[in-house]
């Protein structure tokens, strides 16, 4: 697809055409469209090849019509959540949309990595939100066709056909600081009690005592991959609220820095699939805000920016693509 970008009216007329969908945008912009082979979530910032932009008035279409055989559309709450894998193809990918702020998206966090079959085929997709300003406030949501879920995971599995395969990647700009190891002793997103220097800690206190930049995310290490936890402090609890799990005997630290060039670092690291069939990509609302990105474009990417990114496992402040090959 050439434009990514479209009205109510001609993602209306798509839908009625039977076109497989991905869709993305404003609430009242979803709750518009009609019944049929799409599903959706909710949020109002985007990557288009002209650069970030705000919108509420436009709605993010990826139309995958085309490079799908079959596909089944399921929701899941957090009691039939770990039940995701039964659905898939032999031979596919399953894209996810989960809403933000809910238990089927704890569940799924903590649960997914461990699952049976995980990495068999492609687990890809985001964490659906809201305006910035009315987080918290207002209810992130998923669609499957013209119904909207606050508390569902909307999955659409896909069939991809003979001698085609998928693969999911990352791209994540942030290494690992020089400085003190903390561990958590439960996996969660609660915890805040750690422990550094084999002393028993708080992190919030931590991260004030360290005058730590707060846009910056704790890393770990996952198998020579660089996995982020983001967090928002919370200055009248005086917690550090963490944006995906953490895990006990594994060790996390500070990221180094976020004076990165993002678009050249960028750049560099989707270099071997800047000719690529793309045919999903999303980037993190922290990595927006950080980077300035709203007005620049970046390698032609396009796609959501969330609350949260699924690569297999829920990350934070990473790019996410899959490619069919």
């Amino acid at each position: 697809m050439h434009k990514h970008l479209y009205t109510v009216d001609e993602v209306t007329k798509m839908i009625k055409e039977g076109r497989v969908l991905l869709i993305a945008g404003d609430e009242l912009l979803l709750t518009q469209l009609p019944d049929g082979e799409w599903v959706g979530g909710t949020i109002p910032y985007f990557m288009t090849r002209h650069g970030g932009m705000y919108t509420t008035e436009l709605l993010y279409v990826t139309d995958i019509t085309n490079e799908v055989t079959n596909i089944k559309i399921e929701t899941y709450d957090e009691n039939s959540i770990h039940n995701l894998l039964e659905h898939s193809f032999e031979n596919g990918f399953s894209y996810i949309v989960v809403p933000a702020l809910t238990k089927v998206l704890e569940k799924f966090a903590l649960e997914a990595p461990n699952w049976d079959k995980m990495y068999v085929n492609p687990v890809v997709g985001w964490v659906t939100g809201v305006r910035y300003e009315d987080f918290g406030a207002a209810k992130p949501k998923t669609f499957a066709g013209n119904k909207a879920y606050t508390n569902k995971a909307v999955v659409l599995h896909a069939a991809l056909p003979e001698g085609k395969v998928a693969r999911t990647e990352i791209i994540n700009v942030y290494e690992q600081g020089d400085g003190d190891e903390i561990l958590f002793g439960e996996r969660g997103f609660g915890n805040n009690l750690c422990t550094i220097d084999g002393e028993t800690r708080d992190l919030y206190q931590y991260f004030q005592e360290q005058n730590v930049d707060e846009t910056l995310p704790l890393v770990a290490n996952y198998a020579g991959a660089n996995i982020n936890v983001g967090s928002i402090w919370n200055k009248e609890t005086k917690r550090a609220d963490l944006f995906a799990p953490v895990f006990p005997n594994t060790v996390y630290k500070v990221a180094k820095t976020r004076d990165i060039n993002y678009p050249e670092e960028f750049r560099e690291k989707i270099a071997g699939d800047a000719g690529s069939n793309i045919i999903f990509s999303c980037n993190c609302l922290f990595n927006y805000i950080n980077f300035q990105l709203e007005g620049r474009a970046i390698e032609n990417v396009t796609g959501p920016v969330t609350f949260g990114e699924i690569a297999y496992h829920l990350l934070n402040q990473t790019f996410v693509y899959l490619v069919v090959e």
